[in-house]
C-alpha cells in the first residue's frame, strides 16, 4: 500500500531531477550549494528517503526554489485538457461564467477566464494580504470597481490592483464581454 509519505517522496524525487537538470547541476553542484553531501543528493533524487525540513530547506536554498516547487505533483510534459474537462468555478449564475485557465493547481497562482453577459457582474472574493491581481479585457467592456475607484477597460486593455481589496466586474457594454484575471497570491498563501 503507497503511503502519503511515499508519494510525496515520489513527488520530491522527481522534481529534484527536474529542477537540478534545469539548473545544469550536478547532483555534486547542488549538494555543494545545499551544504549536504553527494550522497543526500542522491537519496533525495531516488525517492528513497523521508527528508526533514532542514533537508529540504537546504535543497530550495541550493537551488533558489520555493518548498512548494520541490513538493508539489510532477506535472506531466505534455497535458491535454478538452474544454469539457475545465471546471467552471461555483460563482458562475446570473449571467456570469467565471472558467479556470490552468486544469491543474499552481502554488500561489490563480488564472480565470470571466464572461460576463451585458449587465451583469460579479463580486470577486479579496484575497489574502498582499495578493496582486491582473486583469486584461479580452472582449467588450468591463467596468471594475476597486478601493472606491472605478475602471473601464476595452478590449487589450490591463488593470493592476490590490487583489486582498474587495473587487467588482460588471459587464457595462451591449455584448458579451470576456476577460482574464490573473491572480498572484502572497508568497504564505494558497
Amino acid at each position: 500500500m503507497i503511503t502519503e509519505i511515499d508519494k510525496a517522496s515520489k513527488n520530491i524525487a522527481k522534481n529534484l531531477v527536474k529542477l537540478r537538470q534545469i539548473a545544469g547541476l550536478t547532483q555534486n553542484q547542488l549538494a555543494q550549494l545545499s551544504n549536504m553531501t553527494r550522497a543526500s543528493v542522491a537519496l533525495l533524487e531516488s525517492g528513497q528517503s523521508n527528508p526533514t525540513l532542514e533537508i529540504l530547506l537546504k535543497i530550495t536554498l541550493g537551488l533558489k526554489i520555493s518548498i512548494n516547487e520541490l513538493l508539489s505533483t510532477p506535472f506531466a510534459e505534455c497535458q491535454f485538457t478538452k474544454a469539457s474537462d475545465v471546471p467552471i468555478d461555483l460563482k458562475s449564475k446570473n449571467g456570469v461564467i467565471l472558467r479556470k485557465l490552468l486544469p491543474d493547481k499552481i502554488p500561489a497562482t490563480e488564472m480565470d477566464e470571466i464572461i460576463l453577459e451585458p449587465d451583469s457582474n460579479m463580486t470577486g472574493s479579496p484575497h489574502i494580504e498582499g495578493t496582486r491581481e491582473y486583469f486584461t479585457c479580452t472582449k467588450g467592456e468591463i467596468l471594475i470597481g476597486i478601493l472606491g475607484q472605478k475602471f473601464l477597460l476595452k478590449r487589450g486593455d490591463v488593470l493592476s490592483f490590490p487583489g486582498d481589496n474587495p473587487h467588482s466586474y460588471k459587464n457595462t457594454g451591449k455584448i458579451t464581454a470576456h476577460g482574464i484575471s490573473v491572480v498572484f497570491f502572497a508568497s504564505s498563501a494558497k
